[in-house]
């Protein structure tokens, strides 16, 4: 019989300007500014006797008309985002989770999202990968792996070791990026068997 859940998951989620929810507050925060400006024009003209039209016309109608496209398109975005923002609530935000570690397993999120259960892990290690751009210009990838196999049949690639998923946080906006000590203690509390090492810059 399966135990219950005996605490509350380690989970890192992504945030900053990467999510809906962040994205539809700081639109709605620019169409409010834009709302206060229009009012703030129509205040000073009414007091100065001045004419209001063509003061909101120098403001709304210069480059071409840009600042009034985007303010009659803003609400229709900011719409959009509300019914987005309202079913991400339903699916639980899922698409956010990068990583979650509880007491059935770990769980990698991403482009290719998987769940491991602690009796197939022998292993967690965070390494660094080389990338070569377009350009030619070397870099170090920062990786999360899951290990499935015996530390002597590991083979020399590491992509062979298990699934993997960029560090978390490394690649998200304004987001901050799991310190290792946090995920070697989210491990130790709920697997303890199960070895996390960091094993830097690897040659694949």
């Amino acid at each position: 019989m399966q135990s219950a859940q005996l605490s509350e998951p380690f989970v890192v989620k992504r945030h900053g300007i990467g999510t809906t929810k962040t994205a539809l507050a700081v639109g709605t925060l620019v169409f409010g500014l834009m709302v206060v400006l229009t009012l703030a024009i129509v205040v000073i003209q009414a007091i100065r006797g001045g004419s209001i039209r063509a003061s909101l016309e120098s403001v709304w109608l210069s480059w071409g008309g840009t600042p009034l496209i985007f303010a009659v398109g803003l609400p229709i975005l900011l719409l959009v985002g509300a019914i987005t923002a309202i079913e991400e609530g339903r699916e639980e935000d899922t698409d956010d989770v990068l990583l979650t570690v509880d007491d059935a397993g770990i769980s990698l999120g991403g482009e290719q999202p998987r769940t491991i259960p602690w009796a197939e892990v022998r292993g967690i290690c965070r390494v660094e990968r080389q990338v070569v751009n377009d350009e030619g210009e070397e870099t170090w990838e920062p990786r999360l792996v899951v290990v499935l196999l015996d530390e002597t049949a590991l083979p020399r690639n590491t992509k062979a070791w298990g699934p993997s998923c960029p560090w978390p946080g490394t690649h998200e906006i304004l987001a901050r990026s799991l310190p290792y000590d946090e995920l070697v203690t989210a491990i130790a509390q709920r697997a303890p068997q199960i070895p996390v090492t960091n094993r830097g810059r690897v040659q694949d």
